[in-house]
């Protein structure tokens, strides 16, 4: 039997786009920020369709006067958005100008458009309806659209979808055009992208066209036909099926560049005075590379150990990582054709969710030899987990892609979570979500009590105990095999926990409930992931480091904030975005941590226990 068709959304396909070339969160210099994006998006929207749209503001004998659909747009659109957001702006007039010409620009554009329609004879007003007959045959807005793909060499479909800004109807052409508005000019060649595999799915495909207009403020709009965006439509499919994982996919490797860097080490080494060999071939991680280093005789590891600074200015790159490990000095250096570690790969790799036991199993990051590494909560050697790392190192990314993997392992009655999210933005999107543990655990510091947060978990905990003793059991597993209740594994996520700790009687009452259910609450399946950005003497002190066994420590600030969380310096020379130690005692493992992008992680926040059924039932059959 042939396998399910595959789905994959536009959006998720850009994010990728996004991560392997440019930071969406970084604006070209000068540039308009993504906020201003959203909300020149918003208002074109609100000018295509809905009751604020042209067709309620026109008549026959005033359509394409750009005046008139100013006007509009302010008064009904754009000015009511900036008055909520007023906060925002407030520092940032300029952009806000910036705003303003460019949506200003797009009516003129779009009251052209309209007359040239009109006098085609496409278009046509009724009085006694007061609006436009043949509109909707015009211009539809945030269509969806869906395409299915087969190609040799897949293991099933792929499944396009997604929603572009508008297809409209191109009057001089009478094709149909797909339209994407983009405020801005950065990542053009991401944004191209993107359009070309809209244009894949539209219904008439061979007839039509797809557009990028950008307003910067000024309009600028590039027309490709389907016969000029083959090439490109090709390679993005390539790439979309190694996204959806249709087909393996291959790890780059630039063997020649990466031979003459290890040799390049070495002559770096011999300036110095230090002899040594390579024992083997570097290994390729996603991030960095490692050499196998031998010191020749008499050179103490010690001394290629303290070189680190100086090889990293001799090959002008960031000073790279050097440890000893499995009897030779491995050294790690950045690679400049860094790769992603997309959260589909790791995926596939998750347990299936189990309608009894669930999973409580939490991915970790990929090593050196592309083997996802986890850990299970349930196990007594690993009940929770303390995260740390500086701003950019990916701690909340991180933070993030966990939830999101307990999330797919589960159903309410296997898992529930308390949340805790001083920055109000790491887990918004699970506000209303029914793996919460009740109505307020997702706490908002400090409009909620952490510290009420944590008595209610240690009140569950007591009050599961006392049901264990019943039952005469020892854990959680053993209570669900014997009483038949599917008893939830509640998970306490904690951000930025470091902020809660503002005096020294508040960092005591935090502590002594962190140390109480550190100690008791893995039998009783209640865990604990705790993570800050300043993993300092003051913030980790000796009893919660006692009960949390095991670390995820991304980029650090400084080597003694590596020392308070490893008990080892080198979490300072890490590269940020996701590159992270794990340890569980004296041993330090170097992880890729995956890369869940805004768009499917909305999706799996988003998703509702039917639909993650239906997603789990998709992923047994294949």
């Amino acid at each position: 039997m042939a396998e399910a068709p595959v789905e994959l959304t536009i959006s998720r396909l850009r994010d990728a786009l996004w991560a392997a070339s440019v930071s969406e969160s970084e604006p070209v210099s000068g540039g308009p920020s993504a906020r201003a994006g959203t909300l020149f998006h918003r208002t074109m929207a609100g000018l295509l369709s809905g009751i604020h749209s042209w067709r309620h503001v026109y008549t026959a004998n005033d359509l394409g006067d750009a005046a008139t659909l100013q006007r509009h747009a302010w008064d009904r659109l754009l000015g009511p958005m900036l008055t909520e957001q007023q906060a925002d702006f407030a520092e940032h007039g300029r952009e806000a100008l910036w705003l303003w010409d460019a949506v200003k620009a797009a009516c003129a554009w779009l009251g052209t458009l309209l007359r040239a329609a009109q006098d085609k004879g496409w278009i046509e007003y009724d009085p006694q309806s007061e609006d436009w007959r043949g509109a909707e045959k015009l211009l539809a807005s945030e269509e969806r659209l869906e395409r299915e793909i087969r190609k040799p060499g897949w293991r099933a479909a792929l499944r396009l979808t997604g929603v572009p800004d508008a297809v409209l109807r191109d009057p001089q052409s009478g094709r149909w055009c797909v339209l994407e508005f983009k405020l801005g000019d950065a990542a053009a060649a991401v944004d191209l992208c993107q359009v070309a595999l809209y244009n894949l799915m539209l219904p008439e495909k061979s007839e039509g066209s797809v557009a990028l207009v950008r307003f910067l403020p000024q309009r600028h709009e590039t027309l490709f036909e389907s016969a000029q965006l083959a090439e490109a439509q090709d390679r993005l499919l390539d790439l979309a099926a190694r996204l959806a994982g249709l087909v393996a996919e291959p790890l780059t490797r630039n063997t020649a560049q990466y031979d003459e860097l290890g040799k390049a080490i070495l002559r770096t080494l011999d300036n110095f005075g230090i002899k040594a060999t390579l024992a083997e071939a570097p290994v390729i991680g996603p991030a960095f590379l490692r050499y196998a280093l031998l010191p020749g005789r008499a050179v103490r590891a010690k001394k290629i150990l303290s070189l680190s600074d100086d090889i990293g200015v001799q090959l002008r790159m960031p000073p790279p990582l050097i440890q000893i490990e499995d009897g030779v000095l491995a050294v790690d250096i950045a690679r400049t054709d860094r790769q992603i570690v997309p959260f589909h790969r790791v995926r596939q790799a998750l347990p299936l969710a189990s309608p009894q036991e669930g999973s409580s199993v939490v991915p970790l990051g990929v090593d050196l030899r592309n083997q996802l590494r986890s850990v299970n909560l349930a196990d007594a050697e690993s009940p929770h987990i303390l995260v740390a790392g500086t701003a950019g190192s990916g701690k909340s990314e991180w933070l993030r892609m966990a939830v999101a993997s307990l999330l797919l392992g589960n159903t309410p009655a296997t898992l529930r979570l308390v949340l805790v999210d001083p920055k109000r933005s790491a887990f918004l999107d699970l506000a209303d979500s029914p793996f919460l543990l009740h109505r307020e655990a997702l706490v908002f510091p400090p409009d909620g009590s952490i510290l009420d947060q944590l008595d209610v978990l240690i009140e569950e905990m007591e009050r599961r105990y006392m049901l264990f003793h019943k039952e005469a059991v020892d854990d959680l597993a053993a209570y669900r095999a014997r009483s038949g209740d599917r008893m939830p594994r509640v998970v306490c996520v904690m951000d930025e926990f470091a902020d809660m700790m503002h005096s020294a009687a508040e960092r005591k009452l935090l502590e002594a409930r962190i140390e109480r259910l550190g100690a008791k609450a893995r039998a009783a399946g209640i865990h604990l992931i705790l993570a800050t950005q300043h993993p300092d003497a003051k913030t980790i002190t000796a009893r919660l480091l006692a009960n949390l066994s095991v670390r995820v420590v991304l980029k650090t600030t400084t080597f003694q904030q590596s020392m308070v969380a490893l008990k080892q310096p080198g979490a300072e020379k890490l590269l940020g975005k996701g590159d992270l130690f794990y340890s569980t005692g004296d041993r330090m493992i170097r992880l890729q941590a995956p890369f869940l992008s805004e768009t499917e992680r909305k999706e799996i926040f988003k998703m509702r226990p039917q639909a993650m059924k239906q997603t789990e039932a998709g992923r047994r059959k294949s």
